[in-house]
């Protein structure tokens, strides 16, 4: 009976670590997304605020026909 108890707790001792290497993983690349998320989102946030001007120009120009 100590056989399959050892063995059960080795297979749960595993699965744990396991498991905390998976969760430190996910935490890391999502640090890693957040970073370059915070690097491109200035160029994000100019793009947004461009656009609508530059859609508003064209409305403009049609309706002035240039």
């Amino acid at each position: 009976m100590s056989n399959g108890y050892r063995t059960l707790s080795q297979h749960l001792n595993d699965l744990k670590k396991e498991n905390f290497s998976l969760k430190l993983r996910i935490y890391f690349l999502e640090e890693r997304i957040q970073q370059k998320y915070e690097e491109s989102s200035e160029d994000v946030y100019r793009t947004v605020s461009v656009l609508p001007l530059i859609k508003c120009e064209e409305m403009i120009g049609n309706l002035t026909g240039w």
